[in-house]
Order: C-alpha cells, then sequence, then structure tokens
C-alpha cells in the first residue's frame, strides 16, 4: 500500500483505504479500481491524497464502463439522426449491444451497479441502456437463447425510439399532459414500429416488440389492447424494465421512488400490468440495491450494500461505515435490515 498525491493518480490504481471526505462523506470505496472519471471526481473535491494498493489493473481491462458509455453514445446519436432525418449507422449500435451482451451475460452484478445514472437532458438515453441492461438479465434468467436475447437487447435499447417523432414541446412537457398529448405521446409506439422497419439489418420482430412494450397482461394497455400471451415475450419482459427504471429517476413532476418502493409497485400490479412468472423472474434476479452502492438509512448511518439478489435485496445486509452528520466509523458493522423492520433505506449517496 502506498499514499500518492493526485497528481499521481492513474487509471488502472486499486484504492486500498475508503477517501473519506472532511465532513466524513464517502466519495469512494476500498477496493474500486481507479476509472477516469473517478480522477475528475477526486480532482472536483480537491482530494489531495489517496492510498492504493501496490498492484495495478489494466485500464484496458476497465471494460464494463466503456461498453456503457459506448450504448449511450450510440442510442443517443440514433435517435438525434432520426429526429433530424439524417442517415442512420445501425451497424455500430448492434455491435455495441452484442459486446454489452456479452459482459452482462458474463457477470450481471456489475452492469447493475451502472444503472440508474441520472441526467436530466439525457435521461431517455440513459433509460434505454438501463432498460436493455434489465431486459438481458431477466432474459438469461428465463433461459432464453443467446440469439434470443441479443434480438430483445436491440429492441429494449430501441423501445422508445418513436419519441423522436414525438414533438419536443409534448416530450419535455413538466406538468401532466392534457388527454390530447397523451394521445399523441402513445403514438411513439407505433412510431418505433414504422422507424425501426425501415432500418436496415434489424428484422421486424423487433419492431414488433418495440410497437407492444405499453400493453398490459391484462389487456388494458396501447397501441392494440393485445393481453397476455398475445403480447411477444420480449415486449412483457422490457415493459417490466421499462417501469422499474422509470419509477427510480427523478422527473420534473415528480420526486423518485427509491428502489424498494419501485420493487414493491410492480409486485402490487402482478396479474394486472405484468406477465406474473415474468415478473417473478425479474424480481428474483436483480439486485434491488447492488452490491457496493452507499446508501443513507433512516436513521443517519451511511452504509455500504452487502451482496444479495431477489427479495432479499430489498431489505439487504448492509456494513455502516460512517454517519451523515459526524465522524467516519473505523469499525464498520452490519444491520440486516430485513431483521430491523424499523431501519430502511431514504436516499442512495453512490
Amino acid at each position: 500500500m502506498q499514499k500518492i498525491a493526485l497528481s499521481e493518480v492513474k487509471a488502472g490504481m486499486k484504492l486500498a483505504k475508503d477517501v473519506v471526505l472532511d465532513d466524513g462523506r464517502i466519495l469512494l470505496l476500498k477496493g474500486f479500481t481507479i476509472k477516469p472519471r473517478y480522477i475528475k471526481k477526486l480532482e472536483a473535491y480537491k482530494v489531495p491524497y489517496i492510498s492504493v494498493e501496490d498492484t495495478m489493473v489494466d485500464p484496458e481491462e476497465i471494460s464494463e464502463e466503456r461498453v456503457y458509455e459506448d450504448a449511450f453514445t450510440n442510442i443517443k446519436e440514433i435517435m438525434e439522426c432520426i429526429r433530424y432525418d439524417q442517415e442512420v449507422d445501425i451497424t455500430s449500435l448492434k455491435e455495441t449491444v452484442n459486446d454489452m451482451v456479452q459482459h452482462i451475460l458474463n457477470d450481471d452484478m456489475v452492469f447493475m451497479t451502472l444503472t440508474g445514472i441520472r441526467d436530466i437532458d439525457n435521461y431517455t438515453f440513459l433509460h434505454s441502456v438501463d432498460v436493455c441492461i434489465y431486459s438481458v438479465i431477466t432474459a438469461r434468467a428465463l433461459g432464453m437463447s443467446y440469439d434470443e436475447i441479443h434480438e430483445l437487447a436491440l429492441a429494449a435499447i430501441l423501445h422508445d425510439v418513436g419519441k423522436c417523432k414525438i414533438p419536443l414541446s409534448i416530450l419535455n412537457k413538466p406538468g401532466k399532459l392534457t388527454y390530447e398529448e397523451f394521445e399523441i405521446m402513445k403514438r411513439h409506439t407505433i412510431n418505433g414500429l414504422e422507424i425501426v422497419n425501415q432500418l436496415p439489418g434489424l428484422n421486424q420482430k423487433i419492431g414488433k416488440i418495440i410497437c407492444q412494450h405499453h400493453e398490459k397482461w391484462d389487456g388494458s394497455g396501447y397501441p392494440m389492447g393485445l393481453k397476455s400471451y398475445d403480447i411477444e415475450l420480449g415486449a412483457r419482459i422490457i415493459s417490466i424494465a421499462d417501469v422499474y427504471d422509470a419509477l427510480t429517476a427523478n422527473r420534473v413532476y415528480r420526486k423518485r421512488f427509491m428502489p424498494h418502493e419501485a420493487a414493491e409497485y410492480l409486485m402490487a400490479q402482478n396479474e394486472c400490468q405484468f406477465d406474473p412468472k415474468i415478473l417473478q423472474c425479474f424480481i428474483d434476479n436483480i439486485a434491488v440495491y447492488p452490491q457496493d452502492i452507499i446508501v443513507l438509512l433512516n436513521t443517519g448511518e451511511v452504509a455500504r450494500v452487502l451482496p444479495s439478489k431477489g427479495i432479499a435485496s430489498m431489505r439487504p445486509r448492509v456494513s455502516v461505515i460512517t454517519r451523515k452528520d459526524g465522524p467516519p466509523i473505523f469499525d464498520p458493522y452490519e444491520i440486516d435490515l430485513r431483521n430491523n423492520p424499523t431501519v430502511f433505506v431514504v436516499d442512495i449517496i453512490s
């Protein structure tokens, strides 16, 4: 272990100690591999020194963030090209999605920790990538073949492509849509079908899935009012991932749900909005609070989430590392939220 100045920090170094700010907040955790965006974070908070391990990781091996960033960049470029009637290059997106599918199938937990990046200006594009990640994880758990998963991943990342043809005045409206505006908004599903069917190298099944991602299990969805197994399997998966990710984002018109609240909402819609088998699979395989994220508890304690998935991850075991208004805790202690009903997560810090 060595203590080095910020000017000497390089991507690939591994933190030997938590980086704690003067006010007790945790900035980065012990064990994290330094990535370029972490260096910018350290610079922004004027951290003078950090402690790192003696060994380094080849920066080229830090691939999950690169894949996520590539997916975000690709879908943003495609949607902006479509909005302004410019030529679309779908090849790059297909390659990136293939890369992302392989990475997720290899280690889904890494990608779950990348979801939830919130940037108001880029919400639609980041949301599209997150929906793709959740959909692939669910599809793998359902035992779908690689080709089926890849097809689903393309449909998931393109599921909102039809919004390119919705007027920005409606798409970005801060308040509730009028009946007429909502009818226009609903057109994005059919727009998506039409757009994707015109893109070279994409089969029509993808457009069909995109068109149906707002259909509901009980037939109350749109645009065709399909129900049950008449809805494409891919659309039934994406609809769950879509609602879950949307609920956990701050929007102009409402505050975000905490992840456990979003999961509870989904379960309350079982057999009404969602396919119950797929919903159960989603809940069982998604880490509602992924390993190593930092959360604030209602007690004022700040904790690191310990590994869990499924129902257990809605009230996970956590390791308390500091207090919001107090000094760092040098001997972290564990709390199992399932065994402590009065203790719960109120915010995600990092």
